[in-house]
């Protein structure tokens, strides 16, 4: 939660090393995934996160990762014919292993965007924040303040699988 509450008070995300190409892009990434692939995602990364709309990412320069099977993307690593402008948005679907033997990469489930620099940002431009718990919804709300951040735009993960368990019952 400590990274969380350093991203709302900064007002900033800043961009991570893009895996499996050359040059080490940098780009923050989001994704887009539906509501029972955002619990797995957040089983698998974090329960936190920070909701933005598509409009304002792409307002911002980001956009969909460009998934490029891996053995076109090899060729273009090897001829060096990547365009520095597009690496950053460049995913590897590589189910075959060309790219890494025995390492299987598929992320298409994670319906990722991508932005090759930093996100600054409004509390007015978050359309939610994620958290795991409600306890952790109401500090949040504490920490930051309701006037910058109102209940309304937090979301308790928890809650979520709570329902499901209860709809297991039935």
């Amino acid at each position: 939660m400590d990274r969380l509450l350093s991203i709302l008070r900064t007002k900033t995300i800043y961009p991570s090393p893009v895996p499996w190409l050359p040059n080490n892009p940098k780009a923050v990434s989001f994704t887009e995934c539906i509501w029972d692939a955002l619990i797995s995602l957040s089983e698998m990364y974090s329960p936190y996160g920070v909701v933005f709309s598509k409009r304002l990412i792409f307002e911002k320069g980001g956009g969909p990762a460009l998934y490029v099977r891996g053995d076109q993307l090899k060729r273009l690593i090897d001829a060096s014919a990547i365009p520095p402008d597009l690496e950053a948005f460049i995913e590897p679907f590589d189910p075959g292993e060309v790219l890494r033997h025995g390492v299987k990469i598929d992320y298409l489930h994670e319906r990722e965007w991508r932005l090759p620099l930093q996100l600054t940002f409004e509390y007015s431009d978050l359309e939610y924040v994620l958290v795991e718990s409600i306890e952790e919804a109401t500090s949040v709300v504490h920490l930051i303040g309701s006037q910058r951040l109102p209940e309304k735009k937090l979301i308790p993960l928890n809650t979520y699988e709570e329902i499901r368990k209860a709809w297991r019952k039935e």
